[in-house]
């Protein structure tokens, strides 16, 4: 893993998403797919069945909509974690998986799955 990409460029009262979206006014910025290793994404495309999470999240509807529907298509569960500023927390996410999928014994074909236990109300 790059040491120069292993911190938080601005952290808990904003983050790389929300920056980039006050760059570029009218945007409709949707953080996603930022949570898996590139490498993983054949391999779960490939294998169809077990159907990993990948959790997105934007402010625009109809943005968070077409990343769903990009996900879906490339083989994970879309799981639509709210608005963009819910990308303080995937952003450290990413670095936690990045961590364990380059430096973790297993190497970088890693792919997390978020289940719902019990009923939802």
């Amino acid at each position: 893993m790059d040491l120069e990409n292993t911190g938080l460029v601005v952290a808990h009262t904003s983050s790389g998403a929300e920056e980039l979206a006050k760059m570029i006014p009218n945007s409709r910025v949707v953080a996603a797919f930022q949570t898996v290793p590139s490498e993983v994404f054949f391999r779960v495309y490939e294998a169809r069945t077990s159907r990993p999470s990948l959790v997105y999240c934007g402010d625009d509807e109809r943005s968070k909509a077409v990343a769903a529907e990009l996900i879906s298509d490339v083989c994970f569960d879309p799981m639509d974690a709210g608005p963009l500023r819910i990308a303080r927390y995937t952003e450290p996410f990413a670095l936690l998986i990045g961590q364990l999928a380059y430096e973790g014994q297993g190497g970088p074909e890693l792919a997390y799955r978020l289940e719902w236990f019990g009923q939802k109300e």
